[in-house]
């Protein structure tokens, strides 16, 4: 995953997936203003129905953004996987009280320019884009944990069920998952690690494919079990770490 998104973030325009929630509790208004159910939109209808499930299973908006940018982590790798970031605006209707939650990328803490230069000064061609060098520190998961402890309701095992079921039992990708991947295919195949989930035997998927993904469900699974410390420290962070340094 996070080979797959940190490089192809900066070819690609990053959906912005709108999350809107319309939730009646909490209303100061009379009962003729007050919307008769929850509202969802996003950039993919399973994501949208994942968002709809954690409602009817008493979550509450912040919740069902939580589900939805999981869910959106697994089914579009291409733009929001779990390896990047994004920003999360909030109003919590109780009190008013509004909150962005900046959960953008990082840069490694020993990353510096010389990484990207040449013997000769010169910058890389492509280092910032492709392969390891293009890796940052993903900022989605602390974000999906803020958005669930801090405003939700539900616990994590469940807020993030929909995700790992995608993940564990695969989706079937569509033909914007096949033309993006057809654009990446040629750097895909230079890392054998990501062509082997992303990429059906090294080409790309034919129609009608179940892309699977074990082990974005473990570590979705870590972070419902461990919070932020399921991602960011542990057997998941000594991965992510050791899989970067594998490729330079």
């Amino acid at each position: 995953m996070l080979l797959f998104y940190s490089s192809a973030k900066q070819r690609f325009k990053l959906y912005l997936a709108l999350l809107l929630v319309l939730l009646c509790c909490g209303s100061k208004a009379g009962p003729a203003t007050r919307p008769s159910a929850g509202a969802i939109a996003s950039s993919d209808p399973r994501a949208t129905r994942a968002g709809i499930e954690i409602l009817k299973q008493g979550g509450n908006a912040f919740d069902a953004a939580a589900a939805i940018t999981a869910v959106l982590a697994v089914i579009e790798p291409y733009s929001a996987g779990l390896g990047g970031g994004g920003l999360w605006l909030i109003r919590r209707a109780s009190d008013g009280k509004q909150v962005l939650i900046d959960g953008r990328e990082r840069a490694p803490e020993l990353a510096n320019r010389q990484y990207y230069l040449d013997q000769q000064g010169r910058q890389k061609a492509n280092a910032a884009v492709d392969g390891p060098l293009a890796a940052a520190i993903p900022g989605t998961p602390a974000a999906i944990v803020r958005l669930a402890q801090d405003y939700g309701r539900l616990p994590l095992s469940v807020t993030l069920g929909p995700a790992i079921a995608y993940a564990e039992n695969g989706f079937i990708v569509q033909d914007r998952y096949r033309q993006l991947v057809g654009m990446r295919k040629e750097v895909l195949q230079q890392y054998p690690d990501g062509a082997g989930i992303f990429l059906e035997q090294g080409n790309i998927p034919a129609q009608g494919y179940r892309l699977k993904q074990k082990a974005l469900a473990q570590t979705l699974q870590a972070i419902a079990a461990r919070g932020q410390a399921g991602f960011y420290q542990g057997e998941v962070a000594a991965r992510l770490v050791n899989g970067v340094n594998k490729y330079g």
